[in-house]
């Protein structure tokens, strides 16, 4: 008993019973959902290119944009604190305008189906800088 006892201990010691424990110190975290970025916009919305200021020094996906026939969708990789979306018709004219808090909403889909068909600008507002990006409505 003894003996065998001896073995068991043995052999744990040399890890060969509970596998490699330093294994499991290692382990990744776990990938928290509303973290992911979002290189693309989701399948079925062509993409709004953005430019302006808003975004220079954070890279290329920090904002996300694309247009369906729809919706409007904008997802935000980082925060930007509190940010004015607005929406402008071909003639300049404001169709949609809400403040998104980008500290707690990284996603915003706009309901987009009963406007008429045409260019829009979507433009993003917030302390820190602007962008803005042209679709097209059909």
């Amino acid at each position: 008993m003894k003996k065998n006892m001896l073995i068991i201990i043995g052999l744990c010691a040399l890890g060969l019973c509970f596998g490699d424990v330093q294994a499991v110190n290692n382990a990744p975290t776990p990938i928290e959902i509303n973290k992911l970025e979002i290189a693309d916009p989701p399948q079925g919305y062509e993409e709004i290119n953005l430019q302006g200021t808003l975004m220079l020094g954070v890279g290329p996906n920090a904002i996300v944009a694309g247009a369906s026939d729809d919706a409007v969708y904008i997802g935000f990789n980082q925060s930007f604190g509190y940010v004015n979306v607005s929406i402008y018709n071909s003639l300049g004219g404001l169709v949609y305008n809400t403040v998104v808090n980008t500290d707690v909403q990284t996603v915003v889909i706009i309901p987009f189906s009963s406007a008429a068909s045409g260019t829009y600008t979507v433009e993003l507002n917030s302390a820190n800088g602007y962008v803005d990006g042209d679709f097209e409505r059909n």
